[in-house]
């Protein structure tokens, strides 16, 4: 039986998970459960599932939920309440899905408690990737990839002499810009942006596919989660979404992963590993007609991406500096302050501007994090509509 805290179980990641944890009641169970400000879906979660350990955003919201109910838990707020879900003492397995790096402690400190941790927070590896792996070390426990792109690497690496593998390519959608012309993305807007042909997702991520900066945050992950430099992390675009990854051998033989394009089952391998059960969505079919395509990425067209490539290659606090700007300047878009191709500009100003340093703690890297941010929101004020 996992015992699990799910951290943001209010959030996409954290309601799919429950619905993963309700199809297993004989192998998963809930002890703890963290959200932001979604009180009302909580109460509701918190009734349900009747967890030991709870914790919300403010003292407020603890308040509040603790008058709703006529049991107790153990109740927490803020970012000690996450870390005291994570390290509850029957908590075996934590889902981390709190977006942003408001997720970086916890996930940390669940790592070094020899926690097995599915990281769906991707911020925690794209800016602290080394203190991840550091805190994975110390702590002997387990990292899975909750991604659905690097949940399919894992399960295509697994058990591969490292020596066999010559490189990892990861699929990108392409996103609505696939196939327009530079000066047109250059002037998109944001209703343009947020018209992705494939997933519905929130406006933040939705706007980091068009631009190719999801992907180049995921290649950022992939390096962390296997121990791969730069030029071994590829990204091919697939426009049907349907092969999540690749591996590439050296005996020149690549392997394909392929599934249906649900988070439910990423996020049952990760909790369940290494059983396979029945699926949570249908097995896809194989009766219906299909046509995949494949092609590179233009980083004319998208820089972003190669900007990725480059934070990940300076190291240290750049990627903190990447993701950073790109969250300022993403929201400066959304809110029409600044154009789309103000985006990369940002970001690039920012990588110029601000200097990488060793990532040495959580602390500093959290600094860097918040000066790139300082630095991004100038920029935006000063260019901005």
């Amino acid at each position: 039986m996992r015992r699990l805290a799910i951290l943001g179980s209010t959030g996409s990641i954290g309601t799919s998970t429950l619905d993963v944890v309700a199809a297993h009641p004989e192998a998963l169970s809930v002890v703890a459960l963290a959200a932001g400000r979604n009180r009302d879906l909580f109460l509701e979660q918190v009734r349900r599932w009747k967890p030991a350990c709870v914790s919300l955003a403010s003292k407020e919201d603890a308040d509040w939920l603790r008058s709703q109910l006529d049991r107790a838990p153990e109740l927490h707020w803020g970012s000690e309440g996450l870390k005291a879900c994570a390290l509850h003492g029957d908590v075996d397995t934590v889902m981390a899905s709190v977006v942003g790096a408001a997720g970086l402690e916890s996930t940390e400190a669940a790592l070094r408690a020899g926690r097995r941790v599915c990281v769906a927070n991707k911020e925690s590896l794209v800016v602290g990737g080394a203190l991840m792996r550091r805190a994975l070390e110390a702590g002997g426990g387990e990292l899975l990839p909750v991604d659905s792109e690097h949940a399919a690497l894992h399960q295509l690496l697994a058990d591969r002499p490292p020596e066999s593998i010559a490189e990892v390519r990861l699929t990108a959608s392409g996103g609505p810009f696939r196939e327009w012309p530079l000066a047109r993305i250059q002037a998109a807007t944001r209703e343009e942006a947020l018209n992705h042909p494939t997933w519905k997702m929130g406006p933040k991520i939705t706007v980091d596919s068009a631009t190719l900066m999801n992907k180049g945050l995921e290649v950022i992950e992939a390096s962390v989660l296997f121990g791969l430099g730069p030029d071994r992390v590829g990204v091919t675009v697939h426009a049907q979404s349907q092969v999540h990854a690749m591996v590439g051998f050296t005996d020149g033989t690549y392997q394909l992963q392929v599934c249906a394009n649900d988070m439910k089952l990423p996020i049952q391998y990760c909790l369940l590993h290494p059983q396979k059960v029945a699926g949570p969505v249908p097995a896809y079919d194989w009766t219906q007609a299909r046509a995949w395509t494949f092609e590179a990425p233009d980083l004319q067209r998208f820089p972003l991406l190669g900007l990725a490539y480059a934070a990940l290659r300076a190291g240290g606090t750049a990627p903190a500096l990447l993701n950073a700007a790109n969250e300022v300047a993403v929201a400066g878009f959304l809110q029409g302050r600044v154009g789309f191709w103000d985006i990369q500009a940002c970001v690039s100003e920012a990588l110029q501007a601000l200097p990488s340093e060793p990532a040495r703690d959580l602390s500093q890297v959290l600094d860097a994090d918040r000066a790139a941010r300082r630095h991004a929101e100038g920029w935006v004020a000063a260019r901005g509509h």
